[in-house]
């Protein structure tokens, strides 16, 4: 039923009341009828004042039951009032919610990014540890080489010393054989001498034996020139040998201290030996120590993605619907729009320190005509830290016109219940922008709507004096539009 209906028909039940009313009264007042005792004056009085109030009774039973918005915003008046308060309360709550996840999803993050940094250096430390064992185990393996080709050198060194030395002791066996042979031969010669002088000296008397003595001479000369000449051969022979004895002395000498050398670099191998496995077994345990410190990085770092993860999950929550970028399109190509809506999206989602967006895929834009407004909303946060976008397109219609009645509700009297009224007031306010948003009306401009309660205080300021109920209603002060804030006011429609 229309208001202007419910109207008519409230004048048409007042009027036929105060008709039956008056009637009743100058019947009372001719007849002078007493009631209770009272005087026909007093009787018709109290006879016009209840003729009143089955008026103001009768008008609001027929507004009751004729008006079916007015009848359950009246029943659920009380029930309205506490699930608003209720959504208020939890609207503050979920902010300062909202607010603490944020400030904790930063902190989260610069942990996060922290302990990123931390493992990116501990895992270039343990690199360079694991280049440096690799080197030091290519030194090791360098310096086992180098020791062992000096051990082998040395091993031939030290058998060419041992032949050298037993051809040193041969050659000195043969020198003691060849002096033993030449005290022989001189010890023959003197023997062949003392003989020579015997046969001079028996010369004399042997004249007979003079040729066979002669004949002996000559022989025994000759075998003394023939070992004169054989004591000379080895004689330079002993010489030749003792200048290779003194040659061999020499290579003795230059064989020990090779040998020594050989011995002190062997020496100082194995004391780098030393020192490259103290320096492994260091970086070993560096290494240990890296990939514990490695180890707990990763369990922190899984703690921390645990704890990511459902500080998204509670962003994602609080996020969910929050309108990212809005966009006004008239004339030009959808996908243009579209582009556009999502470009800044990402540009605010990167300024709140997310790292993008992710636009569906599924995106459903058949039937969009200009002109409307493109909105970008949140549907929620990636792991990776970016937010997934619901587009969303409201064509721009005309949902009242001017000076339509968008709702309305009876208030008591201002003057006898200001707060009841102010109340009431407040509940025809929210009445007012739910019907606007079941009619489309965009959320963000019901809530840019006006109707503040600086309004609302004038408005009541002005209703103050009444002392009877007030039918208000909230008109359109301007057509409006699904794309638009409306502009709204307060009206009295009725006074008793």
């Amino acid at each position: 039923m229309s208001l202007w209906t419910l109207l008519v028909n409230l004048l048409l039940i007042a009027a036929v009341v105060a008709y039956v009313g008056d009637v009743v009264g100058r019947r009372v007042g001719r007849r002078h009828l007493r009631l209770f005792g009272l005087r026909p004056r007093t009787t018709a009085l109290v006879v016009a004042v209840f003729t009143g109030v089955v008026i103001a009774l009768l008008a609001f039973a027929a507004f009751f039951f004729l008006a079916s918005d007015a009848r359950k915003t009246i029943l659920e008046a009380e029930k309205v009032r506490e699930e608003r308060d209720q959504l208020r309360s939890e609207v503050e709550r979920l902010g300062g919610h909202v607010s603490d996840l944020e400030a904790r999803a930063a902190r989260a993050l610069g942990e996060s990014e922290r302990l990123e940094r931390e493992l990116k250096a501990k895992a270039d430390a343990l690199k360079l540890a694991e280049d440096e064992i690799r080197k030091l185990q290519g030194e090791k393996e360098l310096l086992r080489q180098a020791v062992e080709e000096t051990r082998k050198q040395l091993e031939e060194r030290e058998v060419e010393l041992g032949r050298v030395r037993a051809e040193v002791e041969r050659i000195g066996a043969e020198r003691e054989a060849l002096e033993r042979e030449f005290d022989a031969l001189q010890q023959g010669q003197i023997l062949l001498l003392d003989d020579l002088e015997k046969l001079r000296q028996a010369e004399a008397d042997a004249i007979q034996r003079a040729e066979a003595a002669q004949a002996k001479t000559r022989e025994a000369e000759a075998a003394a020139a023939q070992a004169e000449a054989r004591v000379r051969a080895i004689q330079k022979e002993i010489a030749a040998l003792e200048k290779e004895r003194q040659q061999l002395l020499g290579d003795i000498t230059t064989l020990d201290a090779e040998r020594k050398a050989l011995e002190e670099q062997r020496d100082a191998l194995r004391l780098a030996n030393r020192r490259l496995q103290d320096q492994l077994a260091a970086a070993n345990q560096q290494v240990f120590d890296l990939k514990q410190e490695l180890l707990r990085l990763e369990q922190e770092r899984s703690s921390t993605e645990r704890g990511l993860e459902v500080l998204r999950r509670q962003l994602s929550d609080s996020l969910k619907d929050t309108v990212l970028s809005e966009l006004v399109w008239s004339t030009g190509p959808l996908q243009q729009a579209l582009d556009q809506a999502v470009h800044l999206a990402e540009v605010q989602v990167r300024v709140e320190g997310f790292r993008g967006v992710l636009v569906p895929e599924d995106l459903n834009s058949e039937g969009w005509r200009a002109p409307g407004v493109i909105q970008a909303r949140a549907e929620g946060v990636t792991p990776d830290g970016k937010v997934l976008l619901q587009l969303r397109f409201v064509p721009k219609e005309l949902r009242f016109r001017i000076g339509q009645v968008i709702a309305l509700r009876e208030l008591p009297p201002p003057r006898l219940q200001p707060e009841r009224a102010r109340r009431s007031l407040e509940d025809l306010r929210e009445t007012a922008f739910e019907r606007l948003l079941k009619a489309g009306v965009l959320p963000e401009r019901v809530a840019a709507a006006g109707l503040s309660g600086a309004v609302l205080a004038d408005f009541q300021a002005q209703i103050r004096d009444e002392v009877g109920n007030v039918v208000v209603a909230v008109v359109a002060a301007d057509d409006v539009w699904t794309t638009e804030v409306p502009r709204l006011l307060y009206q009295v429609l009725y006074v008793p």
